[in-house]
Parts: C-alpha cells; sequence; structure tokens
C-alpha cells in the first residue's frame, strides 16, 4: 500500500493541478475566459467515452500497472506539449490525455482489493489521497503560477504525473481477474448491466453523480459570494480548500467505521447532510462564519467518498470491479462538467446565493432519489 498510496498521490495531484495551471496557462496566452474554460472541457469529457472501456480493458489485461503508468506518462508528455506548442494543439492534446482521465481515479482504486487486507482501512487512506490532492493541486499550481508561470505550474503536473507513473512500476504484478479473457465489448456490457441491475451499486451512483453534478455551480458560484461578503473571488480557494479539510477530516477519523452490509445508507446519509448544510452558506454575512460552516459541511460529505468505494467493492465481483469503478468516475466528471456550464448561466441569472440553495436542494434530491433508486424488496423467508 505505501507504494500504491505514493502513486496515487502523484497521479491525483497532477490531474487537480490540471483545472488550475491549464487555464492560467491560457488565459495568459489568449486573454479570453472561454479559450480558457474550453479546455478545462476538453481535458474532462472524453472520460464520457472511455470509462467503460479503460475499465474493461484493466478487468482482462495482465499489465495494470502499465496501462496505469501509461496513463501518467500521456499527461506528461501532453503537458510538455501544451507549453511548446500554441493553437489548437494544446486543445487536441487535452483531449488525448482527457480519455485516460477515469485511470487516475477509478483505475487505481480498483487496485485497492488486490493490496490491502483491510479494506476499510485502505479505504479511509484512498479517499484520503482524494481529499489531500483536492487541497494541494489547486494551491500548488496556483502557487508556481503566482511565483514562477503558467508554464511552469504545467510542467509541474507533467513532472508529478511521470513520477506517479515510476512508482506504479513498483506495485505487485497482477494477474487478470477474469481468465477467461471475454471480449472487450462483452464485458462493457456486462459491467454496465451489472452496475444498473444492482440495486445498492445502482442506487449509490445515481447520488453521487447527481450530487458532482450540481457541485459543478458552485465553481461558478462561490467566487461571486465570496465577492458579496467583501472578500474577494481569490477567496473561494480558502472555501474549497477548508472544505476538502472537513472531508479528510472525516475521512480520517471516522473512515474505519464504514461497517455493515448497507454501506451505501452511508452514501445517501453523507450527500443529505452536506445539501442541509449547504442551506446555511447563503444565510452567512462574514466570511469568517462562512468557513467555519465549511468546515462542518465538508465533515458531514466526508464519508461519501469512501462509502461509494465501499459500495463497488462490496457489490462487485472481482472481474467487473475496475469497470464499474471507471464507469463511475467518468460519470461523476461528465456530470460535473455539465453542472460547471450551467452554473456559468445560473449564476449571473439568479444570483450566487440562489445558486447555492439550487445545490442544497440538489444535494437533498440526490440522497432521496438514490435511496429509492437501490430499494430492494427483502427476499420472501420460507415458512
Amino acid at each position: 500500500m505505501r507504494a500504491y498510496l505514493g502513486a496515487a498521490t502523484c497521479a491525483r495531484v497532477a490531474d487537480e493541478m490540471v483545472g488550475v495551471a491549464v487555464v492560467l496557462l491560457l488565459l495568459g496566452r489568449t486573454g479570453d475566459p472561454l479559450l480558457a474554460g474550453a479546455m478545462v472541457t476538453a481535458y474532462t469529457l472524453p472520460s464520457v467515452v472511455s470509462g467503460p472501456l479503460l475499465g474493461a480493458w484493466l478487468d482482462r489485461t495482465a499489465h495494470r500497472r502499465a496501462v496505469l503508468a501509461l496513463g501518467g506518462v500521456l499527461l506528461a508528455l501532453s503537458c510538455v506539449g501544451m507549453v511548446v506548442t500554441s493553437g489548437w494543439p494544446p486543445y487536441a492534446l487535452a483531449a488525448l490525455t482527457g480519455f485516460a482521465l477515469p485511470l487516475t481515479s477509478g483505475g487505481y482504486s480498483s487496485l485497492v482489493p488486490h493490496l490491502a487486507a483491510d479494506l476499510t482501512r485502505a479505504n479511509a487512506l484512498d479517499a484520503a489521497v482524494f481529499n489531500l490532492a483536492a487541497i494541494a493541486g489547486p494551491a500548488l499550481a496556483g502557487a508556481l503560477a503566482a511565483l514562477v508561470s503558467p508554464e511552469a505550474a504545467v510542467l509541474a503536473i507533467a513532472v508529478l504525473a511521470a513520477l506517479g507513473a515510476a512508482l506504479t512500476g513498483l506495485l505487485p504484478a497482477m494477474p487478470p481477474t477474469r481468465a477467461d479473457r471475454p471480449g472487450l465489448l462483452s464485458t462493457v456490457r456486462a459491467g454496465l448491466a451489472h452496475l444498473v441491475r444492482t440495486p445498492p451499486l445502482r442506487g449509490a451512483t445515481l447520488t453521487t453523480v447527481l450530487s458532482l453534478g450540481s457541485v459543478g455551480i458552485l465553481a461558478t458560484a462561490i467566487p461571486l459570494w465570496t465577492a458579496e461578503l467583501g472578500a474577494g473571488r481569490e477567496a473561494a480557494g480558502a472555501v474549497w480548500a477548508v472544505l476538502e479539510a472537513g472531508c479528510l477530516a472525516a475521512t480520517l477519523l471516522l473512515g474505519r467505521r464504514l461497517l455493515g452490509r448497507r454501506v451505501d445508507v452511508v452514501v445517501y446519509g453523507c450527500v443529505a447532510a452536506y445539501g442541509a448544510m449547504l442551506l446555511t452558506w447563503p444565510l452567512t454575512d462574514s466570511l469568517t462564519v462562512l468557513l467555519v460552516l465549511v468546515l462542518v459541511t465538508g465533515f458531514a460529505e466526508g464519508l461519501a467518498l469512501p462509502g461509494i468505494m465501499a459500495v463497488r467493492q462490496r457489490h462487485s465481483p472481482p472481474e467487473l470491479l475496475a469497470q464499474v469503478a471507471t464507469t463511475g468516475a467518468s460519470l461523476k466528471i461528465a456530470a460535473f462538467a455539465v453542472g460547471a456550464t450551467a452554473g456559468g448561466w445560473l449564476v449571473p441569472a439568479a444570483g450566487p446565493g440562489t445558486a447555492i440553495a439550487v445545490v442544497a436542494a440538489t444535494q437533498l434530491a440526490a440522497a432521496g432519489l438514490g435511496a429509492l433508486a437501490g430499494y430492494s424488496r427483502p427476499s420472501p423467508v420460507a415458512a
């Protein structure tokens, strides 16, 4: 697990830096926010198609380390290419790299059952890596861009991605989880069917996809809300960092309590609590009070991530786990991109406070819809 945590940390910090570093790179070159935002879209949307295919490939191949390492190498080379080229090539490179994006999240997480005996502890550590990356990635990218240059921030992504690929090579070799090695498309169909037909998996996936989709609206709402509080748009970075810090605290303190058979209920509960706390944000009139509420909000949401990991592992056969994990990751990435686009319309039209309330209501709805989708009648007991 030490090699795994090192590899996953480098890969995920690099991924979290992309949204900040490449936007600053394009803003510096073009001065056009629309063109800069299009770079993020080019990076994220291809994962909608690639997630199920990459997961099926991971389930079938005996070279899992090589597949994950190649994803890191691809990101490293693309970042170098973005720095040395201009015009349309950086967009093409971002889109090409985006096809491998699900490997960073679901791909690495699918290895955990092969590496750890205590899955509850391992899932908590894996979720903590996500939280740490979400804090460190944007902060590192912004600091390098401000102190050195946006180009330096993008090149730092390349270094971290390459280091993650190298550490991935230190992981133990793993045989394919399917000895019969069925066709790729048949594996994709089997994985998608399993995702849809398994109630806890279906419900928890629906909840997390809807949840992250609406969180995309916050990307626009938070900077404008902190500006209304008199703290400036730059304070949005502090809000996101404190939110992830709350998640991290919950993961480290409570992550090992994810026991019991209905771990999907933990996901529904955390997302509902997240929505309830979000309702308090528009009621604040100072940044200090807001940050306290944000910290509590993050703590309330914190177990949702290790919860969805545990649901996938407990309710997926080993031969389909990688595909289920990468498919779930790609759906969440796509939902966030759609939410961010919707936020660009909603926030100016309704105001940041109303937009945050909409996100809160969506979280509550996501928890309820997921619980309904995940409900299964107990099997009748013979008399």
